[in-house]
């Protein structure tokens, strides 16, 4: 039997248009009807910078943040700062960065001050970095706190709107 490179080219051409079309169909189909995981997902909470930043600074170098904090979500966010370490992250280009210890306390300025910050409440992170830093008013920065309970908690964007 012989075969023809046109019916040969065709029957591969259905293969491959079957092929496509059998690995489309389960995302079309989820993604339209909100009835996947992913649509119904909600996103964990997260700490907002809710203000203006305050920056104190010596010789080009930034010491002190005073940052007001909200919490993004439905859940509130244990902020325990017994014992808790913190790290300022500061990109110094986009493809190097610099990570520095630093020395943190909570306020709240509306809330019940429970260590937890719940939604609507507010509260103030006072951050003081070492004098010698890469940490300049100009560059992006992020806040790592390590709270004692575990985990970590990042404010991004935190000298975004200076």
């Amino acid at each position: 039997v012989t075969y023809s490179t046109r019916s040969v080219s065709l029957l591969m051409l259905a293969a491959f248009g079957g092929l496509a079309l059998w690995l489309f169909v389960p995302w079309a189909g989820n993604a339209g009807s909100g009835g996947g995981k992913g649509a119904s997902a909600e996103l964990p909470p997260s700490l907002k910078v809710a203000g203006q930043v305050q920056v104190e600074s010596q010789d080009n170098v930034v010491t002190r943040l005073i940052v007001p904090l909200a919490v993004r979500g439905n859940e509130g966010i244990a902020l325990v700062d017994d014992n808790g370490g913190m790290r300022a992250e500061t990109a110094m280009s986009d493809t190097a960065s610099a990570a520095v210890p630093a020395s943190y306390s909570i306020t709240w300025t509306a809330g019940n001050g429970d260590k937890v910050l719940d939604p609507g409440e507010q509260a103030i992170l006072t951050v003081d970095l070492p004098a010698r830093t890469s940490v300049h008013p100009g560059n992006p920065l992020r806040l790592v706190i390590h709270p004692a309970a575990g985990g970590s908690l990042v404010i991004e964007d935190v000298l975004g709107g200076s």
